[in-house]
């Protein structure tokens, strides 16, 4: 969300934050402690041991009101844009393979290049000054299914541009060249 690290936001029905017990201890999360017995405060305030992480709260509020004031629905359009234009760029190149193409999917092209692993060609990307995550990503079963140990994962946000999308092509180019 354009926020500080080390801070995010815990949304759950009432009646199941009541019934958890908190995973840490101090602070305000307690209203009493004796040796028999310790009695957590109320929710939110069981799951905020110890000093909040203040500057991070006023960070992670003013990306919230800039995030507002330009429309999540703008956010997604632009995202979802991006990545339509990535995917066709991308699938133009002889030798690149894209997987996943589900309608309304997250803003990501995971891609492979004929011949090369993933992690060199991520090596390469970075030498060129575009930024890709390289690996399973965490979903081992969804490479086993297409037969690949790995791909390159380019992400789109609100502030990347088609530039950036054209700086990533001219990369991938770059990549096929050194190992042509």
């Amino acid at each position: 969300m354009c926020g500080p690290t080390g801070i995010g936001i815990l949304y759950g029905k009432a009646s199941w934050l009541e019934k958890m017990q908190p995973y840490e201890g101090g602070g305000d999360m307690i209203l009493s402690v004796s040796f028999e017995k310790t009695t957590y405060n109320t929710i939110p305030y069981k799951f905020e041991a110890g000093t909040p992480p203040i500057a991070a709260a006023i960070g992670l509020g003013a990306a919230v009101d800039y995030l507002e004031s330009i429309g999540m629905d703008a956010v997604t359009a632009h995202e979802h844009s991006l990545t339509a234009q990535a995917t066709e760029a991308l699938s133009d190149i002889d030798g690149v393979r894209i997987y996943g193409g589900a309608p309304g999917k997250a803003a990501v092209v995971s891609f492979n290049i004929e011949g090369i692993h993933a992690h060199d060609v991520g090596t390469i990307l970075n030498d060129e000054g575009v930024a890709v995550r390289t690996g399973h990503h965490c979903a081992q079963p969804v490479m086993q299914r297409f037969g690949v140990p790995a791909t390159a994962r380019a992400s789109f946000y609100l502030y990347n541009t088609v530039e950036e999308i054209d700086q990533l092509v001219a990369a991938v180019r770059r990549v096929q060249q050194i190992f042509g």
